[in-house]
């Protein structure tokens, strides 16, 4: 068992240190769809199973986030970082960022990545802001398991230094 050693200047914050997975979370209003990089997904719910996610309000989803009905969260495996930091990287008002991935149609004709660990496709049953983000809490209306043989992708700060970048820089603007 490694040792790690917390370094609490701003290129390191504890709050990085919370496990979590790694998700791409599309979106669709009206005919706008798109797909972001999520590491803030939680089951909200046992029975019925509902599901939480986080939608930053600097993002181009968090538009879509404000009337949108369904979403759709994508659960990457271990050694998918490259798909999300295309979601992460990308915004969705400079480009369509699921041209180029296979998808399929949910039950409510949201794309649906095909390369994933897993999917829960969910009916918003509410929406909130919190903060800097919109809260999105949603009944899992269809899932599936792609991949069951596979490991699910686990967030580390240090596979996406730009984020952290991006955090730090933000914050000495402030």
């Amino acid at each position: 068992m490694s040792v790690r050693v917390l370094d609490t200047s701003d290129e390191q914050r504890p709050e990085w240190l919370i496990p979590s997975g790694v998700f791409v979370v599309t979106l669709q209003s009206g005919n706008r769809t798109n797909a972001y990089a999520a590491g803030w997904v939680v089951r909200a719910s046992e029975e019925p199973v509902m599901i939480q996610v986080a939608v930053w309000d600097q993002n181009y989803s968090h538009e879509l986030a404000q009337d949108c009905d369904h979403f759709v969260v994508q659960i990457l495996a271990e050694g998918q970082q490259e798909i999300a930091r295309h979601f992460g990287r990308n915004s969705g008002r400079d480009m369509d960022k699921l041209v180029g991935y296979l998808t399929h149609p949910g039950l409510s004709g949201i794309p649906i990545l095909e390369d994933c660990l897993a999917y829960l496709e969910c009916k918003v049953t509410f929406h909130k802001q919190f903060g800097d983000h919109m809260i999105l809490v949603g009944r899992v209306i269809n899932s599936k398991i792609n991949e069951p043989e596979k490991n699910p992708l686990i967030y580390d700060h240090l596979d996406y230094p730009e984020v952290a970048a991006r955090i730090v820089e933000n914050n000495n603007e402030n």
